[in-house]
This record gives C-alpha cells, sequence and structure tokens, in this order.
C-alpha cells in the first residue's frame, strides 16, 4: 500500500526546517557526497511539498555550508559516544534534522526539543522509538 505523502505547510521561522534538509538530501544524492544522509532523503520523498521554491531562495553553496556543518557536528558527536556509548543527546531546535541516524551507535538516547508545530510534523514523519524522544516545547519556555 503507497503511502500518502505528508503535506507541510509552515510559515516564518517554523518553516526553515526544511531548508536544511533539502540540502542535505540534495547533496547525499551525489556522487562520492560529503555526507550520506539516507534519512533525510527518505523524508524528502515523504513531504509533499515543492522543494525547488527552496532552491530558488538558497544558493548551491549554502547547502555546501549546511552539509559541511552536520558532517563537522557528527564528527564532534562521534568522537563523544565514542568516550560515552551511553550518552543522552539533547538536540535544540531539532527540526527534521537526521543526525541520530547518522551517528547512532546502538546505545544513545536522543532527545529532539523544538516547538509544538515543528514537533508533531515531526513525529508523523519521524516517530519515537525506544531511545528518541521529542519535546514539544519552546527552549525559551522555563518548564
Amino acid at each position: 500500500m503507497k503511502q500518502d505523502k505528508i503535506k507541510i505547510n509552515l510559515t516564518g521561522v517554523s518553516e526553515t526546517l526544511l531548508g536544511p534538509l533539502w540540502g542535505r538530501a540534495k547533496l547525499s544524492r551525489e556522487r562520492n557526497p560529503v555526507l550520506n544522509d539516507i534519512k533525510a532523503i527518505e523524508l524528502v520523498k515523504q513531504i509533499d511539498y515543492d522543494f525547488s521554491t527552496i532552491d530558488h531562495k538558497i544558493p548551491p553553496e549554502v547547502d555546501l555550508l549546511i552539509v559541511a556543518r552536520a558532517k563537522q557536528f557528527d564528527d564532534k558527536i562521534r568522537s563523544y559516544i565514542a568516550e560515552h556509548p551511553r550518552a543522552s543527546v539533547i538536540n535544540i531546535g531539532a527540526g527534521l534534522d537526521t543526525t541520530f541516524y547518522r551517528v547512532d551507535n546502538g546505545s544513545i538516547l536522543w532527545y529532539n526539543l523544538d516547538l509544538p508545530t515543528v514537533i508533531e510534523i515531526r513525529q508523523q514523519l519521524i516517530p519515537d522509538s525506544d531511545r528518541t524522544a521529542c519535546i514539544a516545547k519552546s527552549l525559551f519556555d522555563p518548564n
């Protein structure tokens, strides 16, 4: 049975979560990618959104910066979890970030923190697992 695509209707700051996802997916399809983000490619296929609008807003150099930044974070996280294999990671402003799927060692716990509207979309696309959980709160919420 074919899964229906998920319609994304976001504006303002929340809509910016699509740019990094698109950049990672697009550059992961290239030959010898700097970052191989299979999960980002999967998510783009699941989302009903005209990603070509992002290509008109974001220059190619920015896509490369997004991927280079993600690669640096991945390397730092892998290094940390090599020393602390049962670490807990809190991904602040998670959006549709897929770092967990690139760095998972089979033991880490991962928490994704973002605004409730973003977490609602995230959980439709990437449901929580036994080692991942979403927190639907603003970073500025003292609770």
